[in-house]
């Protein structure tokens, strides 16, 4: 019997005084002691909906409260159990909130009333606007009811909109007012490599916070400390390391050695560093994206590759052991392979070259165009031409590229149209005063294959060497600035190994064999 009766608790809010958390997860009716009141449009209204099969969530559970957009205005409240405010028991209330479509962005408002349920008794306004930023996020949101401590009340969540899209609601909660309100929703509004914009909201009488910050999984409290925040509900960080994962916890301070639970973590990551060395040169010779380029889809799901063979092996690399290659099984995806930033304030008259190939399937060709932008928000502008005609060699092309600045990004975007695949190779970005050329006849490399010494000889000065297994890792880095110069690879496993010999403008990119 106690078995049994505690198996029906388990089911059942916790209500005393007037405390309760109501999650929506115990069925898919209205719960005991709640209302919901069709005032305007017949169609839709507060209902219970399962999200265990559909690709967003609920905050917890399964389950939340929505109501759906519809032509005619809505007039709707979905109103809670009597809640009879008792000091330090129930007179704080929290709800988790969210607005699914941006384009038709959902807002409630939350009232009260002392008197009964009737539409008409909600005569005080708590919030008049619950807008939280639209997408798949829930939002928390909380409010201090000791205005009315030794009153019976209701809450009631007031739908108004037209034509909008869902507005859903989870995890209402009537508990102890806390002796510190913590701030909710933490926010990064925006990111460099060495900076994060921070934003939240602030809980009711509170204006001084701590920030910490760290690596991924780190306990709030044992973080990196920001520097104190007064008066505001915003910070910058600073000294951050670039292309790196952070989270960041806020709490509030409340004097007195009072302070709030910690609020996160909020999850961000740096953006790299501007590329300042030029040439710039991606050979795409790894089995994976390069180190700070991206994808960006504009239309279907589909990736740049790196591949050995375009679809019917007729191009291989132009150089190195990999290209990048955009190619699917369908027609109509499409997909920017981004850059990284590249700082061409220094370059003078800076130009892009490429080399593309693109050959047909029955007719099917894949598209190339080429867009830049000037900043990591900004919109792409697109230069060169739509090159959408039948390469089946290698070809060079060359571009200016315009508006430098110092966060500059490329785009090659690709279109597949069912063919045997868009293939790009040897980026590079550089200044198109430079004309030098890397001499080949009077450049050696020796022996190859190595066992232990790699012997280099140039007639300028190598100023540097790099060598990258074929994964794109770099395994070795040697500063040189010599015509004549060894690079010991004893310590490395046979293997075949990329070496790029850097020699002032220019860049040469042997294979090698270690044994």
């Amino acid at each position: 019997m106690i078995k049994k009766l505690l198996l029906m608790l388990a089911f059942v809010p916790f209500i005393s005084h007037g405390q309760f958390l109501q999650n929506f997860d115990g069925g898919t009716t209205t719960p005991a002691g709640w209302t919901v009141i069709n005032g305007g449009d017949t169609a839709q209204t507060w209902q219970i909906v399962n999200f265990a099969s559909a690709e967003i969530s609920a905050h917890s559970g399964t389950n939340a409260m929505c109501i759906r957009y519809s032509a005619a205005a809505h007039d709707d409240y979905l109103i809670t159990p009597a809640v009879t405010v008792t000091a330090g028991v129930s007179d704080f209330l929290t709800f988790w909130g969210r607005s699914r479509d941006p384009l038709y962005p959902e807002t409630i408002s939350v009232k009260i009333s002392t008197t009964g349920t009737a539409a008409a008794n909600f005569t005080i306004t708590l919030d008049p606007n619950v807008a939280p930023a639209s997408g798949a996020s829930f939002y928390k949101y909380q409010y201090d009811l000791t205005p009315y401590l030794g009153q019976t009340i209701y809450i009631g969540f007031h739908s108004t909109t037209t034509d909008k899209f869902y507005f859903d609601i989870d995890d209402v909660e009537v508990t102890a007012l806390p002796s510190c309100v913590a701030p909710v929703n933490p926010l990064v509004v925006d990111v460099t490599s060495v900076t994060a914009d921070l934003s939240w909201t602030a809980g009711s009488g509170t204006t001084n916070f701590e920030v910490q910050y760290g690596a991924p999984g780190f306990t709030a409290g044992s973080g990196t400390a920001a520097p104190p925040v007064t008066g505001a509900t915003t910070t910058t960080l600073s000294g951050l390391s670039a292309n790196t994962d952070y989270e960041y916890y806020v709490r509030a301070n409340c004097g007195s050695g009072v302070f709030s639970a910690w609020s996160g973590p909020k999850a961000f990551k740096t953006t790299c560093a501007s590329v300042t060395a030029f040439p710039f040169v991606e050979g795409f010779d790894a089995a994976t994206i390069p180190s700070c380029w991206s994808n960006q889809t504009v239309s279907g799901t589909a990736n740049w590759a790196y591949v050995t063979a375009n679809g019917n092996s007729s191009i291989a690399p132009r150089t190195g052991a990999r290209m990048a290659e955009f190619r699917t099984t369908t027609t109509g995806n499409k997909t920017k392979l981004v850059s990284p930033p590249l700082d061409l304030t220094a370059v003078t008259s800076p130009q892009l070259t490429f080399y593309y190939a693109n050959v047909n399937w029955f007719g099917d060709i894949d598209e190339l165009r080429v867009y830049y932008r000037t900043s990591a928000n900004g919109a792409w502008t697109q230069i060169g031409s739509d090159y959408i005609t039948e390469h089946t060699a290698w070809t060079q092309v060359t571009l200016p590229l315009p508006s430098p600045s110092a966060t500059y990004y490329i785009a090659f975007e690709g279109t597949s149209n069912w063919a045997r695949g868009l293939n790009l190779d040897d980026v590079t970005v550089a200044s198109a005063l430079s004309t030098a050329t890397f001499d080949k006849g009077n450049f050696r490399a020796y022996p190859n294959p190595v066992k232990n010494m790699l012997n280099l000889a140039y007639n300028e000065t190598i100023s540097a060497v790099e060598i990258y297994n074929l994964l794109g890792q770099k395994v070795l880095s040697q500063n040189i600035n010599l015509s004549e110069a060894q690079v010991d690879m004893s310590n490395l496993s046979a293997g075949n190994y990329l070496v790029k010999v850097f020699a002032g403008d220019v860049v040469k990119t042997i294979k090698i064999i270690k044994e």
